[in-house]
Parts: structure tokens; C-alpha cells; sequence
């Protein structure tokens, strides 16, 4: 009888949990006016969050403009803007600009990308962040997971210039290719251990969540001239990104919960559902659309994932 009565208790908890708001945006600050929006006190958007309900803020990668070289500075200055920006925790996935790209030719200085993607988790991966059952993927730190009631939550590291395949200055070629194929394997081994489903123990926080939400930074559905999806057997000109097309259609088609994918990378703002039932945002940010989306999550709602700008800015819907 008590098993019956605790079973009970922990469905009626994870089936009546309340709407979960938090905010997200990429691909900023760019300029002095992005930077002048999100500076305490004065910014606009600084102002915006403050007075906007939040669990988290996500940024999901591009913290400077590619246009700009990688210092040391720049890259720490500009987290600690971004991490000013709310008293809750800042979740961060990298993206290409802030380490991928940093060896263009056009940059000065330029960096080894392999080095820079060190420093970036050295510096921005390595924190224990107050968000429940939060976690780091222990080889890959910068992938972090967290369940907050019903819904859980995944970072996962895929950035664009094709996912770090493409545009390879410095860093030995054959050595950054083996580091992309780890990170694909190390990406997938973390997204099938918080997928709903893997465990369902009664009294564990295991129990299958409700709702899923997964950021990354690249837009993997881009067209691009890269060639014909990567495999096993082809590994180089070939398109490393279709991989996770198929990743997340096939997520989406096979669970019994909403999945919603959040990226950047590129300037569309749009929010919308695949046809495989994957609900697709691809977050504001860049040059066009200088705001943050707060995305309400609501287990008890037909359509779980809405929401709204802090600035007024409206999302087509996505190709």
C-alpha cells in the first residue's frame, strides 16, 4: 500500500508541474551596440531581463563576431557580460566563432582552433551550475544536463563552418578531424543517456520527463555546399551536420514527449514544427534581430513550447 501511495504522490507531482519560462538568445554581443543593449545598468535588454521571469538564461554560442580575433579578453570579457545579465545561472554552448573560426586568415592575431576550444572550456565549462540534477559530461564539459521538474534539459557541442570539418588553418588536419568524430560520439552517447525513456525507477529522478529541450549552436539545417552526408566511410568533403538532421527527426518521430531544438548560428529568428514533430527555434541574435526569446515550457498545454521577445521582435516560421 505505502509503494501504491508514493507512486501516486510522484505521478500527481511530475504530471501538475507549473509552466518553466527561461531565456535564450545567440550569436551576440557583436558590436558596441550589442554591447550597449546588454550593459548593466542602462541596456535595453539588461533592463528587459531583469524584469522578465527566468530560470535560466541559454546562450547558445557566437559570444563575439567572427570578424573579430579570439583574445583571451574578448572571449572572457564578453561571457562576463553576458553572465552579468541575470542573477540565474548562464548556461553557455560554444560556437564557431568563439573557437572554430578563430584561425582565419583575415583575423590578426590568429589562433590555433584545437588550442581555443581548449581555453573555452578551460575557462567557461568547468562550473557547477545551480540548476536540479545538473551535470557535465565528464570527457566533453561543455555538454551539460538538467531535469527541472517534468522537462529535461541538454547541451549539446555541434558548431558550425560544417562542425569544426571545414576551414582548417592551424591546427593538424588529421588531428581536428579525429576531435570532430569524438565529439559527434561523445555528443550522441550524452543525448541517449537524457533521453526520455532510459530509466523510469519510482523515487529516482530518472522518472521519464514530460517535455525535452536540446541546444546547440550550429543551424544544421542550412543549406550548404559541403557534399553528401558524412559516414563511417567518408569522413572529409562531405557535410558533417545532415548527421544530426536525422538525429533529432528520428528523437522526435520515436519519443512520446515534445522535443524542441534551440540553435543559432545564422540571422533568422523562427520558430516552428518539423514534419517529424520536432519543434524547431532558431534563437535571436545575430546583426538582424537584436533581442532574447523567453520560451514558456507547459506539460499541461497542446502546444507546450511557446513564446515572446523581451523587445517585441516577431519569429517567421522555419524552412
Amino acid at each position: 500500500m505505502r509503494f501504491l501511495v508514493l507512486l501516486s504522490a510522484l505521478s500527481a507531482f511530475f504530471t501538475s508541474a507549473a509552466p518553466q519560462q527561461f531565456l535564450v538568445f545567440g550569436d551576440m554581443p557583436y558590436t558596441p551596440v550589442d554591447e550597449a543593449l546588454l550593459s548593466a545598468p542602462d541596456g535595453q535588454l539588461y533592463q528587459a531581463v531583469q524584469q522578465t521571469p527566468h530560470l535560466f538564461v541559454a546562450h547558445v554560442g557566437d559570444m563575439k563576431s567572427g570578424a573579430t580575433p579570439c583574445t583571451d579578453e574578448l572571449l572572457q570579457g564578453n561571457y562576463a557580460m553576458l553572465d552579468a545579465l541575470s542573477e540565474k545561472p548562464l548556461v553557455y554552448t560554444p560556437g564557431d566563432n568563439d573557437w572554430t573560426d578563430c584561425d582565419r586568415k583575415t583575423l590578426n592575431p590568429t589562433f590555433d582552433e584545437l588550442e581555443r576550444l581548449a581555453f573555452v572550456r578551460s575557462q567557461f565549462a568547468t562550473a557547477q551550475l545551480p540548476l536540479a540534477n545538473y551535470s557535465r559530461q565528464p570527457e566533453q564539459p561543455e555538454n551539460q544536463a538538467w531535469r527541472i521538474d517534468d522537462v529535461q534539459y541538454v547541451t549539446l557541442h555541434v558548431v558550425g563552418t560544417n562542425n569544426a570539418r571545414a576551414q582548417v588553418f592551424s591546427s593538424n588536419a588529421q588531428t581536428a578531424l579525429a576531435q570532430t568524430q569524438k565529439r559527434d560520439a561523445l555528443n550522441k552517447h550524452w543525448l541517449a543517456q537524457h533521453t526520455a525513456g532510459q530509466a523510469k525507477e519510482v523515487g529516482s529522478d530518472a522518472l521519464a520527463p514530460a517535455a525535452m529541450v536540446i541546444f546547440i549552436q550550429a543551424d544544421i539545417y542550412q543549406h550548404n555546399n559541403y557534399g553528401p552526408a558524412c559516414s563511417a566511410q567518408k569522413q572529409t568533403q562531405c557535410d558533417g551536420l545532415n548527421q544530426y538532421q536525422v538525429l533529432f527527426d528520428e528523437l522526435a518521430k520515436q519519443s512520446d514527449i515534445p522535443v524542441l531544438l534551440v540553435h543559432g548560428d545564422t540571422a533568422e529568428f523562427c520558430f516552428s514544427r518539423r514534419e517529424s514533430g520536432l519543434w524547431h527555434l532558431n534563437a535571436p541574435g545575430d546583426f538582424r534581430v537584436l533581442d532574447i526569446a523567453q520560451v514558456t515550457v507547459n506539460t499541461q498545454s497542446d502546444e507546450v513550447f511557446s513564446l515572446t521577445t523581451l523587445l517585441g521582435a516577431a519569429p517567421s516560421q522555419c524552412e
